[in-house]
Parts: structure tokens; C-alpha cells; sequence
């Protein structure tokens, strides 16, 4: 019986978590494709993320007017989604890796590209950040 509540309770904690965030996706729904070197090249780029054009073919070029392009994304496995940072400098993250949590994800398949952004790394180069439209039902929690 208690392992019966134990299931019960981590089923209904996912799916409050999976509501929340699908109802305030508007700020926590981009992913990362790679990024780009100061000379625009890939350096490097996503695995198992394929940019795809309106048109639905793939979308190579690390060119930023190719990039602005992209209108959908085919993803070969679950990707985390983060808080967009649009075109801004990149937030300091914390000094040390926090405990392993449950975070949003959005499961594999092909997935409808809001926007494509340059966030500034403090290094050189920029990241290639896509605001998604992602359905309810294709957010999934996964442990990181």
C-alpha cells in the first residue's frame, strides 16, 4: 500500500510540474543548438539537434541570416529547456553543480521554432538559442 502512495504522490507531483510549466512557458522554453565561434563557425554544435528551414530542409550554415531562418528543429532525444536569454549576455551560473533535480524537457521529434537568438558568451563567441513552441503534452521531466 505505501508503495502504491509513493507512485501516486510522484505521478501527481510530475503532472503539477509538467502544467506549471506548460502554463508559464513564455520565458523557460528555449533550448540550445551549439554554438558559434567569433569567426561564425560551429564550435561546437549540438548533437542529435537538426535545424530545419520553412521549407523543412536542413539548415547547416553557421551563418547568423541562416540561422534566423530556421523555423523548426528535429531533436534525436529529450532537450532541456532553459530560461531564454535572447540576444543579452549569458548569467553567471552557480560556482557548483546543484543536486540532481527533475528539469523540463521536450521529448524527441520535430518541434516549431519561435525565434533564433545570439546570446553573448564572455569568452567569444555566442550561443545559438531557440525559443520553441512546445505543446503540453511534449514536455517530459528528466533528471539532470
Amino acid at each position: 500500500m505505501t508503495s502504491l502512495r509513493i507512485a501516486l504522490a510522484c505521478g501527481f507531483a510530475l503532472a503539477a510540474a509538467t502544467s506549471s510549466f506548460a502554463q508559464g512557458a513564455g520565458d523557460n522554453s528555449c533550448i540550445l543548438a551549439g554554438r558559434l565561434s567569433d569567426e561564425a563557425r560551429w564550435a561546437p554544435r549540438l548533437a542529435g539537434v537538426e535545424l530545419l528551414g520553412q521549407d523543412g530542409r536542413a539548415v547547416t550554415s553557421a551563418d547568423k541570416q541562416a540561422l534566423s531562418g530556421v523555423r523548426q528543429v528535429r531533436l534525436a532525444a529529450p532537450a532541456l529547456l532553459s530560461r531564454c536569454d535572447g540576444n543579452g549576455q549569458l548569467a553567471l551560473g552557480p560556482d557548483s553543480p546543484g543536486a540532481k533535480a527533475p528539469v523540463p524537457a521536450v521529448g524527441p521529434g520535430v518541434v516549431p521554432v519561435e525565434s533564433v537568438s545570439f546570446p553573448k558568451l564572455r569568452r567569444g563567441g555566442e550561443m545559438v538559442e531557440l525559443k520553441l513552441n512546445v505543446p503540453a503534452e511534449r514536455v517530459t521531466m528528466v533528471t539532470r
